[in-house]
């Protein structure tokens, strides 16, 4: 007979840490441990085996279940609470010391013969602003060339979002408010062909800190262009913690890599109005670069310093220049980082202190304070964006 849990967590525990976990159960201790890093766990006076604890086992964001992802920020930690060949009475002090690890560890345990999931974390919550109030948003874009976007585009970024961010998850959708489509009752096959289906962007609201954004529209695009593009808006001030930001990078990058991205943006932008929902802009709000193109074509690099970068090509050979130490390769590109924590633009380097400044955009005259920005295209393009 077997009997597997697992907890995953954000975290792990020391050898010590376990010992006094296991001990603070009455009747059970530790017996030993091995060179697996695997401990035997016996119970009573007759130190009789109940179960073994192994791991904590590095696992990477793909290998998490999805229903642990949607309940702990950042599970990136395995163990294993096993009852091998013993009498199904252990059972119940396996499962004990189970949920006392997953509590301790602010995890999440999977019952592996009963599909039950089980935890108390609260490490997904956010602080939601009030409302009328002034927040800091982090809008992420990507930039693709239409001809090179997967036809099951809707499906990637969902794939990514359960993956990564289930907060990122279309909740609600369609091509103008109020957002007609929802997620619950349509699922993934109702946003997909949504997407299918629209002439213009298909806007979507997401869960906090996830603010909502917007998928360039498919095949039936009214008015087709050379461009393709994504956006997704969240509140600023979650991504002040390590976890948050990690999540968001994995999903930042890992679009970046499936969508067929030649370039992708992090950007802070201060002042927004907070609605309870969403953010609104007006006079004081910062102001933005919306897009990158234009009728003549693809203009270039923004103008304002990005919080994250990410390079596909035929950008990726240039961004070789960035300082090392910020820069990490994927798959498909380059993502660099300007800063540890989101910062807005007046706190950090333009990157045409390392990148060559002819292929920046420049921002033009705005006697009117135009929202967005008025753009002038770069002096060189690449040819494969021209």
């Amino acid at each position: 007979m077997s009997y597997d849990l697992q907890v995953y967590a954000p975290d792990q525990l020391d050898v010590g840490a376990l010992r006094n976990l296991v001990s603070g159960i009455p009747g059970l201790e530790i017996d030993g441990v091995d060179d697996r890093r695997s401990l035997t766990v016996v119970r009573g006076v007759r130190r009789r085996y109940s179960f073994t604890i192994d791991g904590p086992e590095r696992i990477a964001a793909e290998d998490v279940p999805a229903e642990v992802t949607g309940m702990v920020l950042g599970a990136r930690h395995l163990y294993s609470v096993v009852v091998e060949g013993s009498a199904e009475s252990e059972i119940p002090h396996a499962l004990r010391f189970a949920k006392q690890l997953t509590v301790a560890l602010d995890g999440a345990m999977l019952d592996v013969q009963t599909g039950r999931m089980w935890s108390r974390s609260r490490s997904r919550a956010i602080a939601r602003p009030s409302r009328k109030t002034r927040v800091a948003t982090v809008d992420l874009v990507w930039c693709c060339l239409r001809e090179q976007v997967p036809a099951d585009a809707p499906e990637l970024v969902i794939a990514a979002a359960e993956r990564h961010l289930p907060e990122a998850l279309p909740r609600r959708f369609g091509e103008y408010e109020p957002l007609q489509g929802k997620y619950s009752e349509t699922g993934r096959e109702g946003f997909s062909q949504a997407w299918r289906a629209a002439t213009s962007p298909l806007f979507f609201s997401g869960s906090g800190p996830c603010i909502g954004g917007y998928l360039g529209s498919g095949p039936g695009e009214q008015y087709p262009d050379r461009y393709w593009s994504m956006s997704l808006q969240l509140l600023a001030d979650p991504l002040k913690e390590a976890q948050w930001r990690e999540v968001v990078r994995d999903l930042f990058t890992a679009l970046a890599d499936t969508l067929g991205t030649f370039y992708a943006s992090a950007e802070v932008i201060r002042d927004n109005i907070w609605s309870g929902r969403s953010a609104w802009s007006d006079g004081r709000t910062e102001r933005v670069v919306r897009t990158l193109r234009h009728l003549d074509g693809w203009l270039g690099l923004s103008p304002i310093p990005p919080w994250w970068s990410w390079f596909g090509s035929p950008y990726a050979s240039v961004a070789e220049l960035l300082p090392g130490d910020r820069v990490r390769p994927t798959s498909k590109g380059v993502f660099f980082e300007s800063a540890p924590e989101p910062l807005p633009r007046d706190q950090l380097e333009p990157l045409s202190r390392w990148l060559p400044a002819d292929l920046f955009a420049r921002i033009g005259p705005n006697p009117g304070h135009q929202q967005p920005v008025p753009l002038i295209r770069a002096a060189v393009v690449p040819k494969e964006l021209s």
